[in-house]
Parts: C-alpha cells; sequence; structure tokens
C-alpha cells in the first residue's frame, strides 16, 4: 500500500500501542510526539501509572519519517513512573515541554517542565521548578498542561482539572500567567465542562482562534474571536472526527493545519486505551467551526479499478449489490445520491467466510452516519447526495463524509472480503466506485 506514512501505524511488537500524540511545527519540520504506551495503560512494572515515554518522529512532507530515539523518558529507578500529555513551546530559540510526571512517590500528578537545546530531539530537566500547585477546589486530576504566549508576552498556561459542587464533579480549565515559567499567577477558570477535560489544544487560525478539549477520548472545539475568549462551542457541537482519540493540532505549509490522534484498540469487543495514529486535515468553514478530512500525503493512491454506475433500490426492505472482492488493504472513493424517502443505505465490507461484516450506514432521516456501533450526528445531507472516501488498513476503518466530517474505528482483521451497497427502503444510485492501494 502506496504513500500511508505513519497513518494506521503503531509501535512495533504485540505490546505496545501510540497514546496521545504532540504535534509541533518548526522550520519545516513535523515533529510528531506520542506516548509510547506499554500494555494499554497497564506497565507490567507499575501497572495504571502508564511508564508513558515520548516518542518522536519527524517529517518533511507527511509521508517519509524518520523515527527517532525517545524524547522525554523516564526512569523508574527514582520513581518517575510516567509522562502525561504535554505541549510545546519555543522560547529565546529553546523548545520547552510542559508536561505532568507521575510518580511512586506520590498521589496524582505534578507539573514539570523540560528544555530541548538540539532543535526538540531531546528533552531533559529544566533546572528550575515550577511553583504551581492546584487550586484550592481542585478536584481529581491537575495535568495535560497547554501553553501559548500572547503580544504581551504572558505566558499563558492551560491545566485540565475538576472541582466538585454538591456531590458532583464537573470538568474546569484551571488558567495561569507566568513571565518567567516559575511563578504563576492563578484567574478565572477558563472554561468549565460536564465532564473532565483533558489533553487541551490551543491556536489561532485564519483571525479566528480555537480551544479544543477531550471528553471520553473524543475532541471538542470551542471558537473565539479574541485570544482569551469567551468562547462558544461550534456547531454543529460534535467531534470532528468521532474516534481520532485526544486529537491535538499543528500549523503546516501553505496555512494548513494538521490535527493526529489515535483509534482505540479492540480487545475482547471492548476499545481500550492505545492504538493506532490517525491523522486528520483541518477544514475551517466560512462561519469559523471546524470540520476535518483525510490527509491526502497519506491515503493509499495506486488506483486499482473503477466500477461503473449502478442502482439499488427496493420499496420496501432491503436489496443489496455485490462489488466483489477487495484486498486486505484498500481505498474506496464514490458519489451517492438517493431518492427522497429512503430509509437507511451504505454499504458493508464482509469476510468472505462471513464471520465479520462490517456495516457503514448512513441515515437520512436522522442526519446520522453510523459504523460498528459508533456514530455521527447532525450531518448535511444536501442534494440528497453524499460524497464519501473510505480506507481499511488492516483492521482499522476510516471514513469521510462530504469533505468535512470524519469517522474511524478498529474492528478485527479480515484478510480478502467482499465490500456490497445496501438499501433499505427506498433507492440510491452510484455514479462510480474507484479502489486504490
Amino acid at each position: 500500500m502506496s504513500n500511508t506514512g505513519l497513518n494506521h501505524w503503531k509501535p512495533g511488537g504485540n505490546a505496545f500501542f501510540a497514546g496521545d500524540c504532540m504535534p509541533f511545527c518548526k522550520d519545516g519540520v513535523f515533529h510528531l510526539y506520542y506516548l509510547l504506551d506499554c500494555g494499554h495503560h497497564n506497565h507490567p512494572i507499575i501497572g495504571g501509572l502508564g511508564g508513558h515515554q515520548y516518542a518522536h518522529a519527524v517529517s518533511t512532507d507527511l509521508i517519509h519519517w524518520e523515527h527517532k530515539p525517545i524524547a522525554l523518558g523516564v526512569d523508574l529507578s527514582v520513581g518517575k513512573c510516567s509522562n502525561c500529555t504535554g505541549s510545546m513551546l519555543e522560547v529565546d530559540g529553546k523548545i520547552f515541554v510542559f508536561f505532568s510526571e507521575r510518580s511512586m512517590f506520590y498521589s496524582g500528578e505534578q507539573l514539570r517542565i523540560g528544555v530541548s537545546y538540539d532543535g526538540g530531539d531531546h528533552f531533559e530537566n529544566w533546572d528550575h521548578i515550577p511553583e504551581l500547585t492546584p487550586p484550592a477546589d481542585c478536584y481529581g486530576q491537575f495535568r495535560d498542561p497547554q501553553v501559548f504566549r500572547t503580544d504581551d508576552g504572558l505566558i499563558h498556561l492551560l491545566m485540565s482539572s475538576g472541582c466538585k459542587t454538591d456531590g458532583f464533579c464537573h470538568g474546569k480549565v484551571a488558567h495561569y500567567t507566568t513571565k518567567d515559567m516559575i511563578h504563576y499567577e492563578e484567574h478565572e477558570p477558563w472554561l468549565t465542562t460536564d465532564g473532565i477535560p483533558e489533553c487541551a489544544d490551543y491556536f489561532e487560525w485564519n483571525g479566528k482562534y480555537y480551544y479544543s478539549c477531550n471528553i471520553s477520548w473524543e475532541t471538542f472545539f470551542h471558537i473565539s474571536d479574541s485570544p482569551l475568549g469567551p468562547w462558544t462551542k461550534t456547531v454543529p457541537y460534535a467531534p470532528a472526527s468521532r474516534f481520532c482519540a485526544v486529537m491535538k493540532t499543528a500549523p503546516w505549509k501553505d496555512g494548513r493545519r494538521i490535527g493526529v490522534g489515535w483509534v482505540p484498540s479492540l480487545v475482547n469487543g471492548r476499545h481500550i486505551f492505545g492504538g493506532r495514529i490517525v491523522f486528520r486535515e483541518l477544514v475551517q468553514k466560512p462561519d469559523g467551526s471546524l470540520g476535518t478530512m483525510f490527509l491526502n500525503e497519506v491515503l493509499p493512491c495506486d488506483f486499482v479499478k473503477k466500477t461503473d454506475g449502478f442502482e439499488v433500490s427496493k420499496s420496501a426492505g432491503f436489496s443489496v449489490k455485490n462489488l466483489g472482492e477487495v484486498p486486505r488493504n484498500f481505498r474506496m472513493d464514490g458519489v451517492l445520491k438517493f431518492k427522497s424517502g429512503t430509509r437507511k443505505f451504505g454499504f458493508v465490507v464482509m469476510e468472505e467466510k462471513q464471520d465479520y461484516r462490517a456495516f457503514i450506514t448512513f441515515n437520512p432521516e436522522k442526519n446520522s452516519v453510523s459504523m460498528l456501533g459508533t456514530s455521527i450526528v447532525e450531518v448535511p445531507f444536501e442534494n440528497n447526495e453524499v460524497r464519501f472516501r473510505f480506507v481499511r488498513t488492516s483492521n482499522v476503518l476510516d471514513l469521510e463524509i462530504n469533505g468535512d466530517r470524519t469517522i474511524v474505528t478498529e474492528y478485527y482483521d479480515m484478510q480478502e472480503s467482499v465490500v456490497s451497497f445496501f438499501v433499505d427502503s427506498g433507492a440510491i444510485e452510484v455514479s462510480e466506485i474507484n479502489f486504490y492501494n
């Protein structure tokens, strides 16, 4: 399969997986830092503390990658057990990483700062310990720092936190400013959320400001016309990329914005922490809201065959059109036009022995698209038409809809399989289907 790069990739071996990703761009080089996960957040020595280190890969074209040595490690001999998700900031030609550290010698997390003198290849402990303690009402976590600098020179630090009110736990983003990265002034909470916000991101793009946080692995964006808010939820307020867990972003060439997350692993029928890396390209709509699409640089692009147009219809009940066998890894592009009143339609990827079936279902009545039990909502079906791109890479199923919504999931690895299009009480017209690998 050509040009897939790190898309749908995981570290080698059965015990290692990719966790939270932290992209960073400098001087035309895309740095991808990610948590090197061992045992799905269940390290064999330290268990639930993770043992996470910052693995590191770099690219100048998003296609060809060089894997670097560990950029930020842990030292079990001195009690350092895991590095939480962090963020990078360039100051006076040096790259600093803000992260929270877990230790076997204390509970919770403590803010730490590392510094790189070699352009981001390796981080060492900064000489100073930041003087920062959790807010008085902090409940649960105090981690996942996100840092940025405003025009007045102040460095802003956002920390994922929580508070407990009337017996209920609520999410809160603590907000601090600092001039020297040592002493911090606390401000009113940056944002409050229903769930605990994790792994924040912050950036400016074409005059709009964006803050994102992850709740239960899903990334939600907020938008503002000012660098410090107030913040409103983007419309539609739904994951920009369903099941692309903990997506953080970095600027790229020609004004682009690239997001990177991971798809949870499927183990014993349940999705759990750590999996394969997933790339997305952000789409900025006229109203400033954000969507996502596939990253063209990492798509399978070798043309295989074209299937001519066809129709599938049945006034009541289920009708199927079989397109035949497809390889283990493939990309499929197409346009589906449906008759008004059509209940459901889509396609299914099915193992030849029919042990496993993956249904991708479009539901115009509910403006939703579902794939193996997970779904995205508020999908506009304009002009009774759906454009899609679909990629299967070993056990990952990845779907783009209308160039601005994506959904991904992991499924059981199917070898040779077949693709069939279906309609449930209605009619669809397929102009053509193109296959690539």
